[in-house]
């Protein structure tokens, strides 16, 4: 939960280079054209990157929720605002007072006729670069704030074309030669809408969540730091020089990648939103306190999404048209397993076509050793909301008729492929132990002519006197957090000030703030900074200096539970979220709504051109 809202490295000249090239190509491809899924090259997404509660603005790629590779799978599957005039509420009376308040609107009527002859009707119904807002350049309001189509068009952009790109690679089925509105999807609750729908709701959803969050930042006086305003300055300033380089205004340039009436000042007011919005959400999640008996109660009340059942599987795939020949094989085969030895030892057989085509493919060099890979991999644990994966047969295995050892077959039509399914556990939460840190990490520091590393990416060795200073500074910092209040917001303050661990500050790409890391399996950490974060007698709130290979960490204790906990602390810190973001609501505003972005197929003369203009 703690990611960030904005990357505050971003990088808004490359993502102009990235979107005009896309632009320039599709007007070169040809009408039909079908994306195709490339063969190892080499790009992996990641299914759940740092998000801010999977809403991230970071390089312009607004986190949208990519459908993750069947789970089960052992390779890679081949498949293709002006203020208002108040009036001050007077009581109701009679006579003379009624003639005042007449008179008071007299006033008003005639001092908006005096605008609108000063500035004319354009003023009212004409869009801008500028982020004036008069009323014909506000596309809607969130909260009390005011937001213009030029910044409308600006999410709009980066969400449909993160989209677009991500299906050109066979994440989504989205045809870019036809219209968006005549193709389907479904949204997070199972509901059938069309992808332009789609597009626009996603793009209310992300100005939603970070104004609402910018909207109180400036509520509770947030501001930019120095380096935050640094920031914005050279992320504008390079967008200057792009435009510079292509000939053009930095106005035109900006409305050509972004759509009409995005411009110069818009990207400015983005950039100071997100980063107000961010700094404040760091605050705000200090503010969602949450208990040991909510999390119980939470899981009680939700027991099946967070308990897990193991089985092992062996998968069949098979062509059009053959799917009772492959179901009555893999029947048989299930017939023969009681163990996942059993299992194991009819891979050869069993996977033959999967082994041959994942050979074919490059996957692995030899039949043998492809057979040895799946065989190694066929143990997996899965949750009974699991998405994407058979309803059937998630309902098989966390049934209680279905004992352990149990094995029977079920077809996944939808990506024409047999599934043979071994039961091995009862569901049951997951009881590991996990923790949850923030450090301030010192580390000893070398000469100026050294490398801290060695050749080999080793560290290397540093005198007595380079740890010395290592940890004097490290007292110093806890000195000087001894003289705050001594919460975990100043310590958190202080990781940001001072961790040479950036990773996981806000300074780094983690998402994290703070130097905190929680949710960290036994394991992960080197052993003087696992062994003090699991000691039975750590409470919330010790402090101490801890010392590793890499340095001095100055750890806060948050706390150690069980995963299953942790995962409803952090279902219940959603929840909480939401229901924040949720109240700052939205208000479309018609007139100007017509006057949107609304991305078009390449097929179309006119490239993601607004609508109704």
């Amino acid at each position: 939960m703690d990611e960030k809202i904005f990357d505050a490295n971003n990088d808004l000249v490359e993502k102009d280079k990235a979107l005009e090239e896309d632009k320039k190509s599709e007007e070169k491809e040809t009408q039909g054209t079908t994306a195709v899924q490339e063969e190892n090259d080499g790009w992996k997404f990641d299914a759940e990157a740092p998000t801010l509660n999977d809403s991230v603005v970071s390089n312009d790629e607004f986190e949208i929720q990519i459908p993750a590779s069947n789970p089960y799978e052992t390779a890679p599957r081949p498949t293709k605002s002006a203020s208002a005039v108040q009036v001050q509420e007077k009581k109701p009376s009679q006579g003379k007072n009624e003639k005042v308040l007449f008179a008071a609107i007299s006033v008003v009527m005639a001092v908006l006729l005096a605008v609108s002859a000063f500035f004319g009707v354009m003023y009212y119904t004409r869009p801008n670069s500028d982020e004036k807002m008069n009323p014909g350049n506000v596309a809607m309001t969130v909260g009390e704030t005011p937001v213009s189509i030029g910044m409308y068009n600006y999410y709009y952009t980066c969400i449909s074309q993160n989209y677009i790109n991500y299906a050109s690679y066979g994440y989504y089925d989205i045809n870019t030669s036809k219209p968006y509105d005549e193709q389907n999807t479904t949204d997070d609750d199972g509901t059938e809408l069309t992808w332009a729908q789609k597009f626009e709701n996603d793009t209310i959803n992300q100005i939603q969540y970070i104004t609402a969050y910018y909207e109180e930042a400036v509520a509770n006086g947030v501001k930019l730091t120095d380096t935050q305003i640094e920031n914005v300055k050279q992320s504008l300033d390079g967008i200057k020089s792009t435009a510079a380089d292509s000939g053009k205004s930095v106005n035109e340039y900006i409305a050509e990648i972004y759509g009409e009436h995005c411009g110069y000042a818009t990207l400015e007011k983005m950039l100071e939103q997100c980063y107000i919005a961010e700094n404040y959400y760091q605050q705000k999640q200090f503010s969602f306190e949450i208990t040991a008996e909510q999390e119980q109660e939470y899981f009680n009340e939700h027991k099946e999404d967070y308990e897990n059942v193991s089985f092992a599987y062996l998968q069949i795939p098979y062509q059009e048209g053959e799917e009772k020949e492959a179901l009555d094989k893999a029947n048989k085969y299930a017939g023969e397993i009681a163990t996942v030895d059993d299992m194991k030892k009819l891979v050869p057989v069993a996977c033959e076509d999967l082994i041959s085509l994942y050979v074919a493919q490059g996957y692995a060099q030899t039949a043998d050793e492809c057979a040895q890979m799946l065989a190694a991999n066929i143990e997996v644990s899965i949750s009974a909301d699991e998405a994407g994966f058979i309803d059937e047969a998630i309902d098989w295995l966390f049934s209680e008729k279905t004992a352990v050892g149990s094995c029977s077959a079920f077809d996944d039509s939808a990506n024409s492929t047999v599934y043979i399914l071994l039961k091995t556990s009862e569901p049951a939460a997951d009881e590991s132990v996990v923790y949850a840190v923030r450090h301030v990490l010192i580390m000893p520091k070398a000469e100026e002519s050294e490398d801290s590393q060695s050749s080999d990416g080793a560290t290397k060795e540093f005198t007595q006197e380079q740890w010395d200073e290592a940890e004097k500074k490290a007292n110093e910092i806890l000195d000087e957090f001894n003289s705050t209040e001594k919460t975990e917001d100043d310590f958190a303050a202080l990781a940001e000030k001072y961790s040479e661990d950036t990773e996981s500050t806000s300074k780094g790409s983690s998402g994290i703030y703070g130097g905190l890391y929680e949710g960290v399996k036994l394991g992960q950490m080197v052993p003087s900074f696992e062994n003090w974060s699991i000691d039975a007698a750590r409470k919330y709130g010790d402090v101490e200096i801890v010392k590793s290979d890499y340095g001095f960490h100055i750890m806060f204790f948050v706390e150690n539970t069980k995963q299953y906990l942790y995962e409803c602390k952090q279902s219940i810190r959603t929840e909480m979220e939401d229901e924040f973001i949720k109240s700052a609501e939205i208000k479309k505003h018609k007139a100007a709504m017509k006057k949107v972005k609304v991305a078009q197929p390449t097929s179309s003369q006119t490239d993601d051109t607004a609508a109704n203009d």
